[in-house]
């Protein structure tokens, strides 16, 4: 733990500062802990004091002092734990010391844009050395200040001499600009007199959970370890005070990531971590600092992973556990850009969560317990000869689908080292002239098919049949074994064509075929696919929710609608179309045509029905 570090003149110790930081908010508290002052002397507006104390006193609670200046525009203090201004009366107010605002009340404070080190240095290296840094790059590029800092450090000046005639151990928290200005003005025989800003209102407010998130100086997730951490070092457990800010930004990703598993069920493996604490590093050496801030985490977390994963360290991220408003205080709903002014913005492109929850349970596997009754004389059931060609049919649209896929990715480069996938022909003799080879490279290979969904005929209206369905037989079949899909279609109705007992011929309008089986429901009694305009529609919107794979592979005459094409990439899943047109209308006629058994029995004689 490095060494307390004050600026003494006389019985005035100060403590240079920057707000908003969690490690100088740290050396205050620890500083007022272990120098013991006699008051507490703080670089706020004066006329604010009664209302900035008791912000201080609702702490860890985040609380908002607004006023208003003379055109009528409000003036924000932001009261939260990483505010060395805050903490230091707030410690005050903790151990019954005196504390006093002693700034002059402005309506305008300069924007001073100094070029300052990292505050995470003051944890490698300690204050005192990082303010001889500061202080050496002053003497040689010195701050051009305005009339309003020469009076608000004259006025500083004053009111530290007035005090340092009744107490004998001031501890001021001023400034890291200002701080050796003032000390050096205390010594002024006479002060000029100086009128504070006048202010009719002053209120005090806290933040919406929402507004919480955006505004607070150091993100939620810093505060709230940051008072945790606090908390332990008031009561003697001498932990690391103030936090590592690099170990919490380690922890935030890491929480994330099982957060991430437990909401997408999706790995997040350790090479991440890896990534992104390398990428982070480096993200903010390219601003020149040692941290990143909340934007650049997220960017990485966007990067190395994913949108989702960076969406769920967002929400660890910006959430506060201590806004709590127990006095009912009047909660503000205000915007970044209302605090600090420009900032910048992150989208996240968020991969929604499928609508249907395949739930797998572990079977019993005392098999003695059961009884295998087969199924009664009036359970339909397919032909079996017709199931291994429909799911062979099946298997070649994967591969077709798969290299569709495979292929839109594609592109072709100049020859260097390596032939890639082969020579392309027709790109080397297009560019003859350069006297180069072009090959071909192929795109991503695909993670796989999920769903099959062919369309024979859409069984639209029409004006000669407005109401007639030529497929009205719409049901779901589960596959038997694990070699069989699921397969939900339309189709023409049974016992319309009789073709032997017990065994009737039909002709699919269209049907879905999806992996792994024993997994669908219902889809024409499922009132998720109520909104759909049509048979086919319905079909495809399954084959999207039911697909655990990413691709949909579509075979129709139209291509599927835009609005389907929208709603498979919400869930991060892509329709392959193929034009049925495409496709052997020999194989096609043969795949169109099944027949339904009335029973399992039927089975031993449909060989002799069906040619």
């Amino acid at each position: 733990m490095k060494e307390i570090f004050t600026i003494q003149k006389g019985s005035i110790h100060a403590i240079p500062i920057t707000h908003y930081t969690m490690e100088f908010a740290g050396i205050v508290h620890r500083s007022i802990q272990e120098v013991k002052p006699d008051c507490v002397a703080v670089e706020f507006a004066e006329t604010m004091q009664l209302q900035l104390l008791h912000a201080a006193s609702r702490l860890p609670d985040i609380s908002v002092v607004i006023s208003y200046d003379k055109h009528s525009q409000p003036l924000y203090y932001l009261s939260e734990p990483c505010d060395a201004g805050f903490e230091a009366l707030r410690t005050a107010l903790e151990n019954q010391i005196p504390a006093f605002c002693i700034d002059l009340d402005v309506d305008h404070y300069p924007q001073m844009r100094d070029l300052l080190p990292d505050p995470y240095a003051i944890e490698r290296i300690g204050l005192e050395a990082y303010y001889k840094i500061f202080a050496n790059s002053q003497k040689k590029r010195p701050l051009e200040k305005v009339d309003l800092d020469v009076q608000r450090e004259t006025y500083m000046a004053k009111r530290l001499k007035e005090l340092s005639l009744s107490y004998d151990n001031i501890l001021f928290i001023g400034g890291i600009a200002h701080v050796e200005s003032i000390l050096d003005k205390v010594d002024q025989p006479s002060f000029p007199k100086l009128k504070h800003a006048k202010r009719e209102v002053v209120e005090i407010c806290t933040l919406t959970e929402e507004s919480c998130r955006e505004v607070i100086g150091e993100f939620g997730w810093i505060s709230t370890l940051y008072e945790e951490a606090r908390k332990d070092y008031m009561q003697g457990h001498h932990p690391e005070f103030p936090p590592d800010r690099q170990k919490l930004i380690y922890q935030l990703y890491r929480e994330s990531g099982y957060n991430y598993e437990e909401n997408e069920n999706l790995e997040f493996p350790g090479y991440h971590m890896r990534n992104l604490m390398k990428f982070v590093r480096n993200y903010s050496l390219t601003t020149n600092h040692l941290m990143p801030d909340l934007f650049q985490i997220l960017t990485a977390a966007r990067g190395c992973v994913e949108h989702n994963y960076a969406y769920e360290v967002w929400l660890l991220a910006t959430e506060y556990l201590h806004l709590k408003n127990i006095d009912n205080l009047p909660e503000l709903d205000l915007s970044i850009e209302e605090i600090w002014g420009r900032s910048k913005h992150i989208r996240f492109q968020l991969r929604e969560p499928g609508r249907k929850k395949f739930d797998f349970h572990s079977r019993n596997r005392k098999k003695k317990r059961y009884r295998f009754d087969p199924p009664g004389p009036f359970t339909i059931c397919s032909y079996p000869p017709e199931d291994v060609a429909v799911e062979n049919f099946g298997e070649f649209l994967q591969k077709k689908g798969t290299q569709l896929y495979s292929e839109e990715g594609a592109q072709t480069v100049p020859f260097s080292t390596n032939l890639e996938d082969g020579i392309d022909i027709k790109e080397t003799i297009r560019h003859w002239s350069e006297q180069k080879l072009y090959v071909k490279v192929r795109g991503r290979p695909p993670a796989g098919v999920g769903s099959v969904c062919v369309i024979f005929d859409e069984d639209s209206p029409s004006e000669d049949r407005p109401e007639e369905e030529k497929y009205p037989w719409r049901t779901t079949w589960l596959g038997e074994h694990e070699q069989e899909s699921d397969m939900s279609f339309y189709a023409t109705p049974m016992g319309k064509d009789v073709v032997g007992p017990g065994i009737t011929r039909c002709v699919y309008g269209g049907f879905l075929m999806s992996y792994p089986p024993r997994r669908m429901y219902d889809i024409w009694s499922d009132p998720d696919y109520s909104i759909c305009r049509s048979k086919p529609e319905a079909l495809l919107m399954a084959g999207i929710d039911y697909a655990i794979k990413p691709i949909i592979v579509y075979v129709a005459a139209k291509p599927p609608p835009k609005h389907l094409k929208s709603f498979a990439k919400k869930f991060e899943k892509k329709i392959i179309y193929i034009p049925i047109g495409q496709l052997s209308p020999v194989t096609l006629k043969k795949i169109r045509t099944f027949h339904v058994l009335e029973g399992h029995d039927r089975r031993n004689i449909a060989d002799d029905y069906i040619h």
